[in-house]
C-alpha cells in the first residue's frame, strides 16, 4: 500500500470543479472509460458530476457557520479549500470494491476528515488498483478548516499499519523504519541527500569557465535553430489562416452569386419588390397581362352585376329578388329568415352585402392570384436551395481536405520540434558526461547500496541497536568501556509526541511567552486550529 500527492501542489487545490473533472473522465478527453466505482461521501446530491457545487458553497459558507459556532472569522482568506491524494495497491493485491471504499475511509479517519465533504473514484487505467480521494477541508459543522500537520507522516503510519493488518509487507524500508522508532531504536539511515565533497567539485568543475564557454555555445547553436523554427512556424500558421479565409470568402461570394441570381426572378413576382417594369417579352410580362385581365374581367361583371343591382331596387319586386338572391347567397352565415326579413326591409341593409359580396370576390381573387405567386416562388427558392446546397457540400469537403493538409503540416512541425528535443537532449547529455567526475558517482552509489543494506537489514529484523552494534565492536577490539550509567534524554525527532497526545496523559505545559514578543508579532490564521 502506498499513498500519493501532487509533487507540485502538495495535495491542495483551489478547485473542486477542476480536481472532480479530472478523476471522473478519460485524461485530456470527455469519456469516462477509466472510472471504476464512485463513493460520494457527506454529500446531499448523489450526482458526482454536481459535488463541487455543494462543495464550494460549503467553502463560501464558511465565515457564516464559524459564526453560528462561536468562532471569531479572523485570518487569512481562504484560496486553497481541496485537498487530493490517491491510494494505491500493489499488482499483486486485488482488493475488490468495497475493500477499497473501506480502506480510503479509514484513510480519511486517519487524517481526521470523516467528517468532511468527499469523493473518492476508483480508476482502472493502470495495471495496479488505485482510488482517488477528493476532499473538502472546510468542517461542514463548524466551517473551519481541518488541521493538516504532519499528514504525510500520518499517511506513511496509517499505511504501514495497513500492510502489517493485512500481513503483507510490500514496503519493507517504511516497516522497517517504524519498528525501529516503536522500539525506541534509531532507524537506519536513508540515502544521503546532502551533495558529498567529490559531488560538490564536480558541480564546481562543471560550473568553470570552460564547461561555461561550451554551455553558451550549445544554447547559442540551439536559440538560433529555434529562432528559425518558430519563424517558420509563424509563416505556416499565417499561410493556413490566409487559406481558410480564402475558402470561407469563396463560399461567400459563391452563395452571394447564387442569391443575385435568383433573388430579382423572386422579387419580380411581387409588383411591390419590383425596381422596374419587366420585360414586354418575358413570362413575368405575360403573366402580369393575365392578371391584369383577370381583374378587369372582374369588374365587367361586377359592374354589370351592380347596373342590374339598382334597376331591380327600383320596383317591389325586384328589391324582393334582390334579397332572396342576397339571402341565398350567403346562407352559410347566421340570421336565417330574420336576415331575409332584414333585406327585404331595408335598402341600407341590402345595398351593404351587395357590396360584401363583391369584395369578397375580390379577396378571393386576391388569394388565387397570391397563390400562384407562391407557387412560382417556391419553385425558384427550391431551385436556389438545391445550388446552395450542393455549394455547401463542396465546401465542406474542400474545408475536410483543408483542415487534414493542416493537420499533417502541424504533426510534421511537432515530429521536427521532438527531433530537436532529442537531439538537444543528447547533446546537453554528453555535456555532462565530459565535465561530470565518474569517481564521485561511483563514491555515491556505493554509499546508496550501503544503506540499502542497512534497509533491507531492518527490514528483517535481524539489526541490532546501534549500542549493541558499538558494543560488539569494542569487545572485537578489545576494547573495556564502561557503559554511561544516565542515559541521554535528546530524542530524536521522530520520537516527539505531538501536543495532542501530551494533552492527552497530561504532560503537556503550555509555554509562557510573555507580554513582551521583541518587537515580533504573529498574526493569527483564521483556519488554525485550537
Amino acid at each position: 500500500m502506498n499513498w500519493a500527492k501532487g509533487r507540485a501542489t502538495k495535495g491542495r487545490g483551489t478547485s473542486f470543479k477542476g480536481a472532480l473533472v479530472y478523476v471522473l473522465h478519460d485524461k485530456d478527453a470527455q469519456t469516462s472509460e477509466r472510472v471504476g466505482f464512485v463513493e460520494i461521501h457527506n454529500l446531499a446530491t448523489d450526482d458526482p458530476h454536481r459535488a463541487w457545487r455543494e462543495m464550494k458553497a460549503l467553502c463560501d459558507a464558511a465565515d457564516e457557520l464559524k459564526k453560528r459556532s462561536g468562532i471569531r472569522a479572523t485570518g487569512r482568506k481562504l484560496t486553497k479549500p481541496v485537498y487530493a491524494f490517491t491510494l494505491n495497491w500493489h499488482e499483486a493485491d486485488n482488493p475488490d470494491a468495497a475493500h477499497m471504499r473501506e480502506t480510503a475511509f479509514d484513510a480519511l479517519c486517519t487524517l481526521g476528515m470523516e467528517n468532511h465533504q468527499a469523493v473518492i473514484v476508483e480508476h482502472t487505467d493502470r495495471p495496479h488498483k488505485h482510488v482517488h480521494v477528493i476532499v473538502n477541508l472546510v468542517n461542514p459543522e463548524t466551517g473551519r478548516l481541518v488541521s493538516l500537520s504532519n499528514d504525510d507522516h500520518k499517511l506513511d503510519r496509517w499505511a504501514d499499519d495497513y500492510e502489517v493488518s493485512q500481513r503483507v509487507i510490500r514496503s519493507p524500508e517504511r516497516r522497517a523504519k517504524f519498528h525501529a522508532l516503536d522500539n525506541g531504536i534509531k532507524p537506519p539511515k536513508r540515502p544521503a541527500q546532502a551533495k558529498s565533497r567529490e559531488e560538490w567539485d564536480a558541480i564546481r568543475k562543471l560550473n568553470g569557465e570552460k564547461a561555461k564557454q561550451r554551455a553558451a555555445e550549445i544554447k547559442a547553436a540551439y536559440a538560433a535553430h529555434v529562432a528559425n523554427l518558430k519563424a517558420a512556424q509563424a509563416s505556416a500558421f499565417k499561410a493556413r489562416t490566409a487559406q481558410a479565409e480564402k475558402l470561407w470568402n469563396s463560399y461567400k461570394a459563391d452563395r452571394k452569386a447564387v442569391n443575385d441570381r435568383y433573388q430579382p426572378f423572386i422579387d419580380a413576382i411581387w409588383k411591390s419588390k419590383r425596381t422596374s417594369p419587366p420585360h414586354p417579352y418575358t413570362e413575368q410580362a405575360l403573366r402580369d397581362l393575365q392578371e391584369s385581365a383577370e381583374w378587369k374581367q372582374l369588374g365587367r361583371t361586377q359592374f354589370a352585376q351592380h347596373r342590374l343591382f339598382n334597376a331591380r331596387e327600383r320596383s317591389l319586386l325586384g328589391a324582393i329578388g334582390n334579397a332572396v338572391r342576397l339571402h341565398y347567397a350567403a346562407m352559410r352565415e347566421r340570421g336565417g329568415l330574420a336576415n331575409l326579413f332584414k333585406l327585404m326591409i331595408s335598402p341600407a341593409a341590402r345595398r351593404k352585402q351587395f357590396q360584401q359580396q363583391q369584395e369578397t370576390q375580390k379577396q378571393a381573387l386576391r388569394q388565387r392570384q397570391a397563390q400562384s405567386r407562391n407557387q412560382r416562388a417556391a419553385t425558384l427558392k427550391a431551385a436556389r436551395r438545391v445550388e446552395l446546397a450542393k455549394i455547401s457540400q463542396e465546401f465542406q469537403k474542400d474545408r475536410e481536405t483543408m483542415k487534414a493538409r493542416h493537420a499533417s503540416e502541424v504533426a510534421a512541425q511537432k515530429t521536427v520540434w521532438r527531433q530537436l528535443a532529442a537531439e538537444r537532449e543528447k547533446v546537453w547529455s554528453d555535456y555532462r558526461q565530459e565535465f561530470a567526475i565518474k569517481e564521485a558517482e561511483q563514491e555515491n552509489a556505493a554509499q546508496q547500496q550501503s544503506h540499502g543494506d542497512e534497509f533491507r537489514e531492518a527490514a528483517s529484523g535481524a539489526a541490532k541497536p546501534e549500542r549493541e552494534r558499538e558494543a560488539a565492536q569494542n569487545e572485537g577490539n578489545g576494547v573495556d568501556r564502561t557503559p554511561p550509567v544516565e542515559k541521554s534524554t535528546r530524542r530524536d525527532w521522530r520520537a516527539r509526541r505531538s501536543a495532542a497526545e501530551r494533552k492527552a496523559d497530561g504532560t503537556y505545559k503550555k509555554r509562557d511567552r510573555g507580554k513582551d514578543d521583541g518587537g515580533r508579532s504573529r498574526q493569527r490564521d483564521r483556519y488554525d486550529h485550537d
